[in-house]
């Protein structure tokens, strides 16, 4: 049975997906709940103190995803992998698709978001390091290389919620990003690399 204050947080995550996190306040929070304001307060002090608890939630689920595909960061992993990594951007879309008013709000989520964002690219760059050394890879062309790509893959990854609404486009989601980060790597995969993309038969390849 959840508690109050879990209440509270998953209340908090609907109404910024649905208005925007700039746009909703705690007596918005305590209406939606049918609580007092001061029954909130209680709980949490001010949306700082949700915000804050929500972003530790953002890391923590995406730690665990995560932690299956470091044990064995096999092209099949990585690419299963994808399907709940796009799930949680989708459940806390409002962070990502608000993120620089809440960077500008909030300097200390602001300090932890860019230890995270570089712990992101660390963790990709690493996953085409073993990619190379398992022989699915190439090695990288100049040096640097598989550096900047992995922060185009996190870029990709990060704000392909954004791009679709900026654009107007709805397509399917998963599929989509996953295809578009596919795009990026596909032209560096080995014979053997292209044979295991092929088994994982969850994009398709990318067309000439």
């Amino acid at each position: 049975m959840k508690t109050t204050k879990d209440k509270i947080i998953a209340t908090s995550v609907r109404l910024f997906n649905e208005r925007g996190f700039v746009n909703v306040s705690l007596r918005d929070i305590a209406r939606e709940l049918e609580i007092s304001p001061g029954n909130l307060s209680y709980h949490y002090k001010n949306k700082d103190v949700i915000v804050a608890h929500i972003y530790d939630n953002i890391v923590a689920e995406r730690n665990t995803l995560l932690s299956g595909v470091q044990l064995i960061p096999s092209i099949a992993n990585i690419n299963k992998q994808l399907v709940p990594l796009m799930d949680l951007y989708k459940k806390y879309r409002f962070f990502y698709l608000d993120i620089i008013e809440i960077i500008r709000g909030y300097p200390a989520i602001a300090e932890k978001h860019r230890i995270h964002i570089q712990n992101q690219i660390d963790y990709i760059k690493a996953m085409l390091d073993y990619s190379v050394g398992s022989g699915n890879m190439e090695r990288e062309p100049i040096e640097g290389f598989y550096q900047a790509l992995a922060q185009n893959v996190w870029m990709v990854l990060t704000f392909w919620m954004n791009q679709q609404i900026v654009r107007g486009v709805d397509g399917e989601f998963h599929k989509e990003a996953r295809r578009a980060m596919w795009t990026m790597v596909f032209p560096h995969l080995t014979e053997k690399g292209l044979a295991n993309f092929q088994k994982a038969r969850k994009v398709s390849a990318p067309q000439s």
